[in-house]
Formats: C-alpha cells, structure tokens, sequence
C-alpha cells in the first residue's frame, strides 16, 4: 500500500509538503514504464531520499537512473517537461513545437504571424486553420518550475482575439469561425479555468484538458524537444535551436538530409539517431 513518507520535499515554488510515493507513481505510468521498472525507480529514489530534498534533485535522481535502465522513449517522455523549459529563455521554440503538433493533428499553422485588428495591429504566435475554423493562439512560455499562468494572460489573449476578429469579419465576413486559443508549458490558476470556460477561451495547459494536455499531445506525436538529447553538449544544442531545429523529429530530418554535420560529429550523430528512432513516430 503506498502511503505518505515522513519526507518533507521542497517544491519549485518553495513550498514544503510530504512526499508522496503515489505522485511519483502516477509520472513514472505516464512514461509507459512498465511495472517492474517503475517499482525499482522508486526504490532507488527512496534510497537518496532526505528531508529538505528538493523536487529538481528527485527529478535528477529518477532521470539519472532511467537514464542508465530505462527504454530511451521512456527517459524521454519522464524529462519531458524540463526539457521544453530549456528550450529558453526565448518562448520561439516552443511557438514552433507547438506549431509543428497542431500540424500532426490535421491544422495548417503559421508561426508569428502580424495580423491587422480594428484598433491596432498584433503578431499572433501561431494561426491555425481546420476546416472552416481559424485559431489565434497565444503560446505563453515559462523556463522556469513552480510558475503558473495567471488570468492576466488569459485576458490579454481574449482582448488581442475581440480586436482582431472585428476586422477578420468586417473584412473577410462571418464564413469564417474565429476562436483565440492560450496554450501554455504550464499549469494554469484556478482563475484562468474560470474566465476561459465563461468567455469561450480554448485553453490548453501542460497537463489539461486531461489526456489533451501539451505534454499529452507531444508524446502522442512523438515531437519531444531537441533538449532531450543529452549525448549532445549543450552548447551545441543551442546551436541547433538557432537553426529552428528544435524536436528531436527535426533532428532526425536534418541529419538525413546532412545539415548538421558542422555541429554534431559523427559519433554524435550515430548515437542521437539510434535514440530518435525509438520515440519519433512522426
């Protein structure tokens, strides 16, 4: 029976709380670890367990040793939310993640697109286009732990999709359906359920709606960032973030068509091929 450890962990957002093995648990069944492995995970993490441990020195733990005994999709989809938060300090990469998932999904997409509103002109992260339906979406970004996306974002996003719809309307005419979309590599406040639900705000988080969170349709899509790579330096990653090669499905396309053989050598890109091929579906 799994029950609470007398542990006291020290979250992102400096909170103390006890650790709960069920929360460890339930990440490791998100991975698609299998039983066996998951259970000798946590027993590893219980032997470096101590009072004041921090959640990012859990997650080092747990990803130093599915590292060394895990399937590699399996490492993968664990580090996953770290991962999308070194994509920064810049939110571009993950414009473009969250471009290139919607594309999978059926959705022609552009990325920092200028459109004209009635009042005033605004760059949109991303459009997405299904059907006879138009989305501007607000990709908001935090490299950071512990943060949340607050109502001020959802307001803005609204605000920015009222001015920009009178003028799609006015000039395009109502054949059209236009919505605004915030999508976040986040959780979100309780507030900004609220007033999206009362505005008719499409709202995407890390983890909501359930089984269509961000971190859900990026493992779906086999379209983890580059940043999982951790056979690369990382001063090389960042030179592949400067190119716009930021999931490891556009890796894996680059090296195909040799466009990054002046950054990874040939050992690394031998070893990075293997490890995407496990886990780039698209």
């Amino acid at each position: 029976m799994i029950t609470l450890s007398p542990v006291t962990i020290i979250k992102a957002s400096g909170e103390q709380e006890p650790f709960d093995e069920s929360k460890l648990v339930k990440s490791l069944a998100k991975t698609g670890l299998s039983v066996d492995v998951a259970s000798q995970t946590v027993d590893y993490l219980k032997r470096h367990l101590r009072t004041g441990i921090t959640t990012k020195d859990i997650h080092e733990h747990v990803s130093s040793y599915l590292k060394e005994n895990a399937p590699v999709n399996n490492y993968y989809n664990y580090g996953l939310k770290r991962a999308i938060m070194d994509l920064g300090p810049s939110g571009h990469p993950f414009e473009t993640i969250v471009s290139d998932v919607l594309t999978v999904y059926g959705y022609k997409t552009e990325v920092g697109v200028i459109v004209l509103g009635k009042c005033v002109t605004h760059e949109i992260d991303v459009v997405a286009k299904k059907d006879n339906k138009q989305f501007f979406i607000e990709c908001k970004f935090h490299n950071s732990p512990g943060i949340k996306t607050d109502v001020q974002v959802a307001l803005y996003t609204y605000a920015r999709y009222l001015d920009i719809k009178s003028a799609m309307e006015h000039s395009h005419g109502t054949d059209i359906a236009y919505f605004p979309w915030l999508v976040t590599n986040t959780k979100v406040t309780s507030e900004v359920f609220d007033y999206a639900g009362c505005v008719g705000l499409e709202l995407t988080s890390w983890l909501d709606p359930k089984g269509h969170g961000m971190s859900d349709l990026i493992m779906s899509a086999g379209l983890h960032p580059v940043t999982l790579a951790y056979q690369i330096p990382r001063f090389k990653i960042n030179l592949l973030l400067e190119r716009g090669i930021v999931t490891c499905a556009r890796l894996k396309g680059a090296i195909q068509e040799n466009h990054v053989s002046d950054i990874l050598t040939r050992e690394e890109i031998n070893t990075t091929s293997l490890h995407i091929k496990e886990i780039c579906k698209t």
